[in-house]
């Protein structure tokens, strides 16, 4: 199944997450239902680009080589 694709600006997404919690985890889940989390984020010319792990939360990423 086709995922819909959508850009955002930093703005956007700080309006759309400000009423969680400061200490709230943030994942993203493919149209797949993978999980995946995030682990950081890349300054660009032309943008942000959230970089993610290949292993969702669900704590079996402690085996990672």
């Amino acid at each position: 199944m086709p995922t819909a694709t959508k850009e955002t600006t930093v703005q956007e997404l700080i309006e759309e997450l400000q009423n969680f919690p400061s200490d709230a985890t943030v994942s993203l889940r493919d149209g797949y239902g993978e999980t995946f989390s995030v682990a950081g984020f890349e300054a660009g010319s032309d943008g942000v680009t959230i970089v993610i792990s290949e292993f969702g939360d669900d704590g079996d990423n402690e085996d990672e080589e």
